[in-house]
């Protein structure tokens, strides 16, 4: 693994090769659209903050050699192949407040190859390239294009960096659902897991009881519920009242992620 030889972000040295290095930590460490180019602008400031979040309560936008934001980026980023998680990086299951938890680089693949990139609209139902607004239009990694007004700027495409950044977008919802619904302390790669699953069944609708707030996932993560978690996380294999393959897979592959620490697209 590269690291730096000089301090990285606020008032630093920034030398460009260290700050790409710093950056391609970030981006295996929950901010995949953020840019590689070797310059600390504010983007690369405000991921350092962020991300420092999580191991101060004052953070002070600086990348220090040897020092505990750089140890903790270099721990998480591109682990070896195998399991991650309770079964090899953190081999003593180690568990943390989901609020001090972001996603994993293998997370965030893994989300990815299930997602897929699109650079043209289709309609997700059917995985066809439309050219007009359908319910049902998407583009990018799995974005959602939920209003026939915004369709207009999506028609013509969009390019793999413009993916990337609505896909981090798409997100951030998603990881505040986990940390705000999730009451007890996760291990990284149940983290992951429970942020895969609600990025494909939705956050919380009132309205329906659905999401991940209404599911029974939840309340046994929670303790609220006996049942098994297995049977519960595998009920969400539906599409339109019917099994679907592609579903059963993923619902396989996030369970393997939670139990294992294994992240393998099925």
């Amino acid at each position: 693994m590269e690291t730096i030889t000089s301090p990285v972000g606020k008032g630093a040295v920034n030398r460009p090769q260290d700050v790409v290095v710093v950056q391609k930590l970030l981006r295996e460490n929950g901010f995949p659209a953020l840019r590689v180019d070797g310059i600390c602008g504010s983007n690369t400031l405000k991921a350092i903050i962020d991300y420092q979040k999580r191991l101060y309560h004052l953070p002070d936008g600086i990348v220090t050699p040897g020092r505990k934001t750089l140890q903790h980026l270099t721990q998480n980023a591109s682990p070896p192949c195998g399991p991650q998680g309770a079964t090899s990086t953190n081999r003593q299951g180690t568990r943390r407040q989901p609020r001090q938890i972001l996603p994993s680089y293998r997370c965030l693949r893994l989300l990815m190859q299930y997602e897929q990139l699109h650079t043209l609209p289709y309609d997700d139902q059917t995985s066809m390239t439309i050219d007009s607004w359908t319910s049902g239009a998407t583009i990018g990694y799995g974005h959602w294009i939920s209003r026939k007004s915004d369709f207009a700027q999506y028609k013509e495409g969009i390019s793999e960096s413009d993916a990337e950044a609505l896909f981090a977008r798409d997100l951030k919802p998603f990881i505040a659902t986990v940390r705000d619904y999730v009451k007890v302390d996760l291990t990284q790669n149940e983290f992951d897991a429970l942020l895969i699953f609600a990025f494909n069944i939705g956050s919380r609708d009132d309205r329906h009881h659905a999401g991940f707030y209404y599911s029974t996932v939840l309340k046994i993560i929670n303790g609220e519920s006996g049942e098994n978690l297995d049977n519960a996380w595998m009920r969400y294999t539906l599409s339109h009242g019917k099994p679907m393959r592609g579903l059963i897979n993923r619902r396989k592959s996030e369970l393997k992620v939670y139990h294992e620490g294994v992240y393998l697209k099925i």
